[in-house]
């Protein structure tokens, strides 16, 4: 449990132990691979990554910046202290606080597992280390940091041993920077350690020899197939954003993003020398349509308006890359569940005034899933050659519209409720709101279960508190 020390040294001290089910070596290897600090940085965090090699010996920089509003701080970082396999250390030469230096440390245990410790030596800004109400917001935000941090790191290990044997493959994905692919390219990297090449559009700025870079204009039909050779897995996640007003134009742009650049990436790779073995690409939940509450699997069949129909010609279009025998997996994603944008992002922006909004009703189901399982579920198929074909990516329970919106206003302790009609939201969203704030959907995902996929989020407060760092602190 983590503490603040009773005595009055120079520094006061934060303290962190976690006991992982891997060897000391393997956990402190992890800490020294690409996109290690980025996986651990909380999706709620105002830190971001600005600068970082890699390398935790000493005399490497890392430099982040604290974002606050359009504000920013920069805090530079030196590594010092490294013993291999044993400790590494990091002290802020430049930032917001007087002092502040982070030990790392790996400890076997009497099972040959690891002990991890984190302990941070700081002192608050010059004038603020006396008052106790500083150093209790700095304790409970290290308290909600770290216990992130080492909940992602023990479930990090465990998908590592899970998929170690398929290792380092060679990844080609488009949509790397949107909502999912830039929480996958980090993790992909540092728990498969596959060397991941991103699929981009041109724009101005674009280094067009980057060897880690594949240019590719759906909109103009346009790839470059030579650079396509040589890819173990091909993953597809590029495609208009779905929130927003649907006008036409906006379903137009939806139907192209989609059907277009999935038909133009099969046509191409199965005019490859090697195709890959595997190719994973998006889909939604919202190829079941409005089914109220029908139980739904993979087995279901698909239901009959826009999205639904959208959905079937999305996964229609990679039938061509099946004909060749590349091993497809359309990934049916629920309801994503992430701070960092959709429908929780938007939920959780009225808690600042402590104002929760009320949506749905009783006879409303949603199928949620949170970013952490939508990423490891990508991982787990990769590995698992039984996973084929679609795959319902959401949490094994489903709940109420209304009771998501309660537990969320709970988890942000908000003091006021707004309820909203399905004739509000109509008026806000227009036919967005038909099919996705308003449809109800109860569906269960049978092939992860099937195939015994460690699902990490499983209980909707428990999730919505470890994404949005509101997890109950409870002091010694």
């Amino acid at each position: 449990m983590p503490y603040l020390s009773s005595k009055k040294p120079k520094h006061d001290v934060f303290l962190k132990r976690v006991n992982i089910s891997s060897h000391v070596a393997d956990v402190f290897e992890y800490h020294t691979r690409e996109g290690a600090l980025e996986r651990l940085i909380p999706p709620w965090s105002f830190l971001r990554v600005l600068k970082n090699n890699n390398n935790i010996e000493n005399g490497s920089i890392t430099i982040l910046r604290i974002n606050l509003g359009p504000l920013g701080i920069r805090w530079i970082a030196q590594h010092l202290g490294y013993i291999q396999n044993r400790q590494f250390q990091d002290k802020m030469i430049k930032g917001p606080f007087r002092y502040w230096l982070h030990t790392h440390s790996f400890n076997p245990d009497e099972f040959n597992n690891c002990i991890m410790e984190d302990r941070i030596d700081y002192s608050p800004p010059l004038g603020f280390g006396g008052f106790k109400f500083v150093n209790n917001l700095i304790h409970n935000n290290l308290s909600q940091l770290f216990h992130y941090r080492h909940r992602v790191l023990k479930n990090d290990m465990n998908l590592w041993k899970l998929v170690r044997r398929n290792k380092g493959k060679k990844i080609l994905i488009t949509g790397s920077t949107g909502l999912i692919g830039s929480a996958l390219v980090p993790f992909l990297k540092i728990v498969g350690e596959h060397q991941i090449t991103r699929m981009t559009r041109p724009s101005s700025n674009q280094n067009y020899n980057d060897p880690n870079v594949v240019i590719w204009d759906p909109d103009q039909n346009k790839i470059n197939i030579d650079k396509m050779e040589g890819y173990d897995v091909v993953i597809h996640l590029s495609g208009e954003n779905i929130f927003g007003r649907w006008s036409n134009s906006k379903k137009q742009r939806l139907v192209k993003s989609r059907i277009g650049s999935t038909r133009l990436l099969c046509d191409s790779l199965i005019n490859l020398k090697t195709p890959p073995s595997t190719l994973i690409c998006a889909s939604a939940t919202g190829f079941y349509g409005n089914r109220g509450k029908d139980v739904l699997t993979e087995d279901a069949p698909p239901g009959s308006d826009f999205l639904s129909g959208v959905c079937q010609k999305w996964e229609e279009s990679t039938e061509s890359a099946k004909s060749i025998g590349i091993r497809v997996i359309n990934t049916r994603f629920g309801m994503v569940l992430t701070p960092k944008g959709g429908i929780l992002q938007k939920l959780a922006k009225p808690a600042v005034l402590k104002i929760g909004l009320q949506l749905g009703d009783e006879n409303q189901y949603i199928s949620w899933v949170s970013m952490e399982d939508v990423i490891g579920s990508i991982i787990y198929s990769i590995e698992n050659s039984n996973i084929k074909g679609p795959i319902n990516v959401v949490s094994p329970n489903p709940t109420k519209m209304s009771e998501f919106t309660r537990i969320l206003s709970r988890v942000l302790d908000n003091k006021v409720q707004i309820s909203l009609s399905k004739k509000t939201l109509k008026l806000v969203f227009g036919e967005f709101a038909d099919y996705v704030v308003s449809s109800s959907s109860l569906i269960l995902p049978k092939k992860l279960s099937s195939v015994s996929y460690p699902f990490m989020n499983t209980d909707l407060e428990d999730t919505l508190r470890f994404l949005l760092g509101r997890h109950i602190i409870k002091r010694e």
